[in-house]
């Protein structure tokens, strides 16, 4: 059996154990009892930390906080957007990836890759710490008392997803000024996008294949590029090609930059030119055929592909698997802080969109069934998104 599988059970069965030892402090929230609910381990974890951060960094934390709410309403207009996009697509173009998928270990996730139990699990916990403590030092920052923080898990019979959370004086909170509570609304999501953009500046390859991390071309060297084939029908695949072969060589010239690869193609190759591929050990005779005006061989996604040099041998897993974390490190803080922007349920978008409505608007029942009707409209697109990933697009039979 994978030794991830293997991790994945037994944290499952510890934690399902560690839970029903300290039920005393556990709080459950049913949503569809006992099929899916949420526990919440309650405890003091990390309050002394955030007490002494808040305190002696009390004006710079505020001032971080205020910075937040632009950007934070920045970012709800932003991926508001993106998900009214996502319905557009599916009429406008049903057979287009839906761009909407559960971020689960053991999944290839559409346009992301293949997600480890490991590299979720340690992910998961750093960016919902990061979140968490965020939304804590900031509240704590303008007087308010955390009284609890510990661990959440969503639960389906038996706990799977992670989470974290602090609890803040919400009484008090709700006396503060909007602005107070927009500061500690963002400040969450906002502090994932901005450690997302810190790995960023300091990892560019998490976002641009064609980079190295670090030290990677110290202990590395260069064997050719990959590639995916486009579909069965075009000469790639038709000459024998297959996804995750390697191509050293082309033409009998030693390729070792796909960019190199994919300019040649582009600009001096001409439809019905003959590209002999070697991949594998074996050279593979392709006919270009004609799209546009210019070659086609039918393969896309190419990228670079290196070799670890045989003295580093020994790091060689150790160093790929770290890699492997900081480029979900970064997808899943940005991915999953602009999602909490959304002006969606209880996430933090949410919660800034209901103070905004409540404050602007005189008529108090008519601010919460407008947020009811924005946060119902954006909850229908995003399952109907994940609908379409996971079955296909219900509507297709429209354009048939």
């Amino acid at each position: 059996m994978d030794i991830q599988i293997i991790l994945a059970v037994l944290f499952v069965i510890f934690l399902t154990v560690f839970l029903l030892i300290n039920r005393q402090k556990v709080v459950l929230q049913k949503i569809i009892h006992p099929i899916l609910y949420m526990v919440m381990f309650k405890s003091k974890f990390g309050i002394k930390f955030i007490n002494k951060f808040a305190d002696k960094y009390r004006e710079q934390v505020k001032f971080f906080g205020y910075c937040c709410i632009g950007f934070g309403f920045l970012g709800m207009i932003y991926i508001t957007i993106n998900v009214l996009y996502l319905l557009f697509m599916i009429f406008s173009a049903p057979s287009a990836p839906a761009g909407v998928a559960f971020v689960l270990p053991f999944t290839n996730i559409p346009g992301v890759g293949y997600l480890s139990f490991l590299h979720w699990i340690v992910a998961i916990f750093v960016l919902a710490l990061v979140h968490e403590f965020s939304h804590g030092i900031v509240a704590k920052a303008h007087g308010l008392e955390i009284k609890s923080s510990g661990f959440a898990f969503l639960c389906l019979f038996v706990p799977i997803i992670p989470a974290a959370f602090v609890e803040p004086d919400e009484k008090k909170m709700k006396k503060h000024s909007d602005v107070v509570q927009y500061s500690i609304f963002a400040a969450g999501p906002m502090m994932n996008i901005f450690l997302a953009v810190l790995i960023l500046i300091a990892m560019p390859y998490v976002l641009n294949p064609s980079a190295l991390a670090p030290f990677e071309d110290k202990i590395t060297e260069p064997i050719g590029f990959s590639f995916d084939i486009v579909n069965e029908s075009l000469p790639a695949a038709q000459a024998g090609l297959k996804n995750g072969m390697i191509v050293s060589a082309v033409n009998g010239n030693a390729v070792k930059d796909a960019q190199q690869f994919a300019e040649n193609m582009y600009y001096c190759a001409a439809p019905g030119d003959i590209v002999n591929l070697t991949a594998d050990g074996k050279t593979y005779s392709i006919k270009t055929e004609d799209r546009d005006g210019k070659a086609l061989i039918g393969i896309n996604n190419i990228k670079n592909e290196r070799r670890v040099l045989s003295e580093y041998e020994k790091i060689k897993h150790p160093y790929y698997w770290l890699k492997e974390l900081f480029r979900w490190l970064f997808l899943l803080n940005l991915f999953i802080g602009l999602f909490n922007l959304l002006p969606l349920g209880i996430v933090d978008g949410g919660l800034m969109l209901g103070t905004l409505l409540k404050s602007t608007s005189k008529n108090e029942h008519r601010a919460r069934k407008i947020w009811a009707v924005i946060s119902t409209t954006l909850l229908l697109i995003l399952l109907l998104s994940l609908f379409a990933t996971y079955f296909g697009n219900p509507f297709s039979f429209l354009f048939k």
